[in-house]
């Protein structure tokens, strides 16, 4: 499904438009939790559990459930691995380039955990009989992955796409006037990706012509049609990394052994890094015409690459609530409530291009990095848990955790609301709904020193409507929305050493399909400025096929 790109506020503001939309919200407010071994072991399933570091982000008066302070530490590994192949269009039978079957790794080591509550008993038999207070960092998420794509394409290129996204702006706007533009008709201003290509060369003007532009993959008629001179070999590639970490200060109470109450002072912290590149070489170099420049010299397409980096920090602030409630012998019943994170975003980004021909040097091109702030209200969530403990023999819990992400909101980093923002806060609403998490973990213990785990998750999408290329909305199917459910499984086992213990565990995150058009065409009729996609043309689009996973070691100390 073709998306829009619309260049109706020029380049600065497209950037940043394109940088906050609906599926950002939803992607870096999804919690995919991760906590120490135990929980990771359990599946996070610890809402009515309490007792280890990993829950107390779940449910804050869980810190008072054991009977001793702890400190702990959790190393962990992910990995990613990731199959990619070109999508086939409707009625054809082959991939539209990117057609070959690619496989790839990736793997980050990280802390999801490390902290420390100290009990503090009041020495009275009955009433409120213990407080806890921490300090506390777990991990709710990371974005460890690597796409590559590659094949042939015989249909159309990444640099005349990049041809017709500048047409109709001047060459003095993209070649010789300064990044940063002067201001006086800043509307004028083409993407910084256009402005890359053209300054190294993937494009250029063609004579004669007014803003009319020509990709050095491409030949020409006289009537100045162009198409792809010969077919081309391109790859795709995209890596991701970072985290979403929260620290929170936890106090918590335990009254009489059969009500605790708690609360967590939240810090969230957002690292997301993303780095993407765009290749093409001919098939055979010999179908590429010499090209002929206007200074008198010559050369013959050989390669081009174009580089994007992107990065976000966030920091936010949350409070939490929970209640943990022992009704009967062995029961144990939670429930807690996290208010929205209000969380102010920095963004930057930055293009970098290289052609290469035979017989002729061309000089690269990079552009300065650009850099934006804005707001994000991520949304509130509802945690609530059961869990039976079986003696001191196994404990068996289940959650359900709730988040509207249609209270998700974006907001400038000043007084003034940008018009994309408000789009962008239009979007979540029309195309955003309730997530939930259902949560099921399992521990049993063969011995007093030896413990052995298993979780299960299973997070629906929160996406309701598709976003239609005329703005329209369409919504999905219950085999749509089955089909972008994430499943989670993990196991574990732990070991108790006198006041030390170690647990390990291990999970694998089972991603829905993911679909990334790795270009467009664009055409326009009358204005530059309102730029449309050219669906006419069909680009190379990749389907990729993730599976995630973890393996976490947490070290610990009762005392």
């Amino acid at each position: 499904m073709k998306k829009i790109i619309t260049f109706a506020l020029g380049a600065v503001v497209t950037v940043a438009a394109a940088a906050q939309s609906w599926q950002d919200a939803l992607y870096f407010s999804e919690n995919l939790y991760q906590g120490t071994a135990r929980s990771v072991g359990m599946g996070n399933a610890l809402t009515a559990v309490g007792g280890d570091l990993g829950s107390i982000g779940l449910n804050p008066a869980g810190s008072s459930v054991a009977g001793y302070s702890q400190v702990v530490v959790t190393p962990g590994l992910s990995i990613s691995s990731t199959h990619a192949t070109g999508v086939i269009p409707e009625g054809s039978t082959s991939a539209m380039g990117l057609g070959d079957k690619v496989s790839s790794n990736f793997a980050r080591v990280k802390l999801p955990n490390i902290g420390f509550i100290i009990n503090a008993d009041t020495g009275s038999r009955s009433g409120w009989k213990r407080f806890s207070f921490g300090l506390v960092s777990n991990a709710t998420n990371d974005f460890t992955n690597r796409v590559v794509g590659s094949g042939v394409n015989a249909d159309n290129s990444f640099a005349a796409a990049l041809a017709s996204s500048a047409e109709g702006y001047t060459e003095k706007v993209l070649g010789t006037e300064d990044w940063w533009y002067d201001g006086s008709d800043l509307s004028r201003m083409p993407a910084w990706i256009d402005m890359v290509g053209y300054r190294s060369g993937m494009f250029n003007g063609i004579p004669g012509t007014t803003n009319m532009y020509q990709a050095v993959t491409e030949v020409r008629d006289a009537g100045n049609n162009r198409w792809l001179a010969a077919p081309v070999y391109q790859k795709y590639g995209q890596q991701t990394y970072g985290y979403k970490q929260d620290l929170f200060l936890n106090m918590s109470a335990n009254y009489n052994d059969q009500f605790y109450l708690g609360f967590n002072f939240g810090f969230s912290m957002l690292n997301y890094d993303m780095s993407e590149y765009w290749q093409e070489s001919p098939e055979n170099a010999d179908e590429f015409p010499t090209i002929e420049y206007t200074d008198g010299t010559s050369g013959r397409f050989a390669s081009l690459m174009m580089k994007h980096n992107y990065s976000l920090r966030g920091n936010g602030v949350y409070v939490k609530a929970g209640l943990l409630w022992r009704p009967v012998a062995g029961l144990r019943l939670g429930v807690a409530i996290q208010s929205p994170t209000w969380t102010n975003m920095r963004a930057r980004q930055a293009y970098s291009g290289e052609v290469r021909l035979t017989g002729k040097n061309l000089a690269p091109s990079t552009s300065p990095e650009d850099e934006w702030t804005y707001r994000l209200r991520q949304p509130w969530r509802l945690n609530a848990g059961v869990a039976y403990s079986f003696g001191s023999v196994a404990v068996l819990s289940a959650d359900y955790e709730l988040t509207d992400y249609t209270s998700a909101r974006y907001t400038g980093s000043s007084s003034s609301m940008p018009s994309y923002l408000t789009d962008a806060n239009g979007d979540i609403r029309n195309a955003l709904t309730v997530g939930h998490q259902i949560r099921v973990g399992l521990e049993v213990k063969p011995t007093s020193f030896f413990s052995i785990r298993a979780g299960y998750n299973y997070i629906t999408s929160a996406q309701k409507n598709w976003l239609n290329a005329d703005w329209t909305m369409t919504a999905l199917t219950s085999a749509d929305k089955i089909r972008q459910a994430k499943h989670v499984a993990s196991l574990g086992l732990g070991g108790s050493f006198g006041a030390f213990f170690v647990d390990a565990a291990v999970r694998v995150r089972f991603m829905p399909t993911d679909y990334i058009l790795t270009y467009d065409y664009l055409t326009y009729d009358s204005d530059p400025l309102s730029k449309r996609v050219d669906n006419t043309v069909l680009t190379p689009e990749l389907e990729s096929h993730t599976h995630l996973w973890d393996a976490l070691l947490t070290f610990g100390w009762r005392f």
